[in-house]
């Protein structure tokens, strides 16, 4: 089997596994807690790692024939990998109670290591202009919008520290600090891949 044959059987493991991860969890916070259908879609986790599953596995098809377009989604799913291994495991884990602890640490903090792991072990040949970085910011903001339009409409957040009844200067200042915590770390990936070309690891 060549390295690239082993590369993508390895991304659609891991891809496999994070999609297990999210079904058992999702299954488990339906079945055992207090979630229902209509909550899901305000977790950031789960909109994390099906970003983290369609990244490994368009990387897997597209093999060494990358695009431009899934280098950055790979980049990108790996920053809200780190991002909700961070954010859980700082204010969220002495609340929660997972009935499956493998799926609980897959998906906050496994998703995020495998995909950083391709990325620092594989990289990606092309060139990743600055002025592309930003899309990092879409789908957060895009997930934002929506818990701000719900909020408005039956009240509901699904985080503490996004709760609008804090205030709206703690909660901005709460948003600010992750929004660039995820710049940062999307910054020093896309530094990580200029670092491997710039060593001849990766072929231009």
């Amino acid at each position: 089997m060549s390295n690239g044959a082993v590369v993508s059987a390895s991304r659609l493991v891991g891809a496999s596994a994070i999609l297990a991860a999210l079904g058992v969890q999702a299954w488990a916070d339906l079945t055992y807690g207090t979630f229902t259908w209509s909550e899901l879609p305000g977790y950031f986790t789960p909109l994390a790692a099906v970003c983290a599953v369609t990244a490994l596995v368009a990387s897997a098809i597209a093999g060494s024939a990358e695009p431009r377009w899934v280098a950055l989604l790979r980049v990108n799913a790996a920053t809200y990998g780190v991002l909700t291994g961070v954010v859980y495991w700082a204010l969220l884990s002495d609340v929660a109670t997972p009935v499956f602890p493998w799926a609980n640490l897959i998906l906050h903090g496994g998703s995020g290591a495998i995909l950083m792991a391709d990325l620092l072990l594989v990289g990606h040949a092309g060139r990743l202009p600055v002025r592309t970085w930003w899309t990092v910011l879409a789908v957060p903001a895009l997930w934002l919008g929506y818990l701000v339009a719900r909020s408005h409409i039956d009240g509901w957040v699904p985080y503490p520290f996004l709760d609008p009844a804090r205030g709206l200067t703690p909660l901005t200042l709460t948003i600010a600090a992750i929004a660039a915590l995820g710049l940062a770390v999307a910054a020093a990936l896309h530094g990580c891949l200029a670092v491997r070309r710039a060593v001849g690891v990766d072929a231009a």
